[in-house]
């Protein structure tokens, strides 16, 4: 979705601060968001601007990009589903999840370390740390037997 109508397809048919491209936006903008159809019908429209201003590369790019991602734009789909459409979520879990975790001070990391700390970050984070330390831990599980002439250390205070 164009972050602003200065960038917008509609500025460039339509001239950047005018009336006219004000109102496509929002009427727009209003039918990706709340609009099952919504990313066909912007697609739609963009493929009516570049019939209506053939010499506009900026509506041929937008008209690029919308075909591009359309599946990531159902947008009134995942609102109905109560998902998140921003990315705030995202940046917020990458604040917790990592920042806060590898950016302590002093702390510097090389790569394989710090993926390490990152995969059992996120394990914890995703309350899933208890299965993954199982599975880690039958991988590096050994049977122990002792010798005859061994003490267990159970056995050695009676």
């Amino acid at each position: 979705m164009p972050p602003s109508t200065s960038t917008s397809p509609w500025a460039a048919a339509y001239g950047e601060g005018t009336v006219k491209c004000r109102a496509q936006f929002d009427k727009l903008r209003l039918v990706l968001l709340e609009d099952p159809d919504g990313v066909e019908k912007i697609i739609r429209s963009l493929v009516h601007l570049t019939k209506q201003h053939p010499g506009s590369g900026r509506i041929g790019t937008e008209l690029a990009y919308f075909r591009k991602h359309r599946r990531r734009m159902r947008y009134a789909t995942w609102r109905a589903a109560c998902l998140p459409i921003g990315s705030g979520v995202v940046e917020a879990a990458c604040k917790t999840l990592a920042a806060q975790r590898m950016k302590r001070s002093g702390m510097r990391w090389r790569h394989e370390g710090g993926q390490a700390i990152l995969t059992f970050r996120g394990l914890i984070q995703s309350e899933r740390f208890d299965g993954a330390w199982a599975l880690v831990a039958a991988t590096y599980k050994a049977e122990v037997t002792l010798f005859e002439n061994v003490i267990a250390l159970s056995d050695y205070r009676r």
